[in-house]
C-alpha cells in the first residue's frame, strides 16, 4: 500500500488527519507532520525523513504539502535525493485539500501505483474546488 504523509504549517495536517478519521475511519500508512513556530528546520526535515522511511512498505510514499515553495515543501524536497538513494519512491504534491485526501486514500486499495496515485490526487484536489452559484447554473 502506498504511504501518505501530510506536511503543513501548524495544526493543519493534524486537522486533515482528524477529518479523514471521522469520514473514513483510521487509515493505515497515513501520518502527518506539522511545522510550528520555533521549530528548527533541520529537526523538521529529519521528522519528515523518518516518517517517509517508516511509511514506505515498498510501494512508495506520497507527501502532500500545503504550499509550493514554503518550508514544508522545501524540507520535503531536501530529503528526496537521500530517500531515493535508499530505494524509496516518493512524490511531492502541493495544495493538499480534503477532497484530494479522501479520494486518493480510498484509491490506494485498487492496486494503483504511485504515478497513478499522484494523478488521482491532483485531479481530485482540483475537482473538489467548487463555487455554489456556478454549480447551480450548470444544472
Amino acid at each position: 500500500m502506498i504511504g501518505v504523509l501530510v506536511v503543513t504549517h501548524g495544526k493543519l495536517a493534524q486537522g486533515f488527519q482528524d477529518s479523514v478519521n471521522l469520514i473514513m475511519g483510521e487509515q493505515p500508512q497515513f501520518d502527518t507532520v506539522g511545522l510550528f513556530e520555533g521549530n528548527d528546520f533541520d529537526d523538521f526535515k529529519k521528522s519528515i525523513y523518518d516518517k517517509v522511511s517508516s511509511l514506505d512498505s515498498g510501494e512508495g510514499v506520497a507527501v502532500l504539502v500545503d504550499l509550493f515553495g514554503a518550508s514544508p515543501y522545501n524540507a520535503t524536497a531536501a530529503n528526496i535525493s537521500k530517500l531515493k538513494e535508499e530505494g524509496h519512491e516518493i512524490r511531492l504534491i502541493t495544495g493538499v485539500n480534503l477532497p484530494m485526501l479522501i479520494e486518493s486514500l480510498s484509491q490506494r486499495t485498487t492496486n494503483q501505483d504511485l504515478d497513478g496515485f499522484y494523478k488521482t490526487a491532483l485531479t481530485s484536489g482540483k475537482d473538489g474546488i467548487k463555487e455554489l452559484m456556478t454549480e447551480l447554473e450548470r444544472k
